[in-house]
């Protein structure tokens, strides 16, 4: 049996089973000064960007 979830975000209701971890999804919430140039979605820092951007190359990809 996993060990249980207790640190739950208060804005979405996702639940984490360490602290560091609720704190690494929390700043997903922020809004920040990192915007994508494909679309008007803001990132609160470069790796939460450059995942977003992967979405953008696997579509491009799908449609090509």
């Amino acid at each position: 049996q996993s060990p249980p979830r207790l640190y739950r975000c208060q804005e979405c209701g996702k639940s984490y089973r360490h602290s560091g971890s609720l704190v690494n999804h929390r700043r997903t919430h922020q809004t920040g000064d990192f915007p994508c140039p494909h679309c008007p979605k803001r990132f609160p820092n470069m790796g939460a960007l450059r995942g977003h951007l992967r979405g953008h190359r696997r579509q491009r990809q799908h449609r090509e």
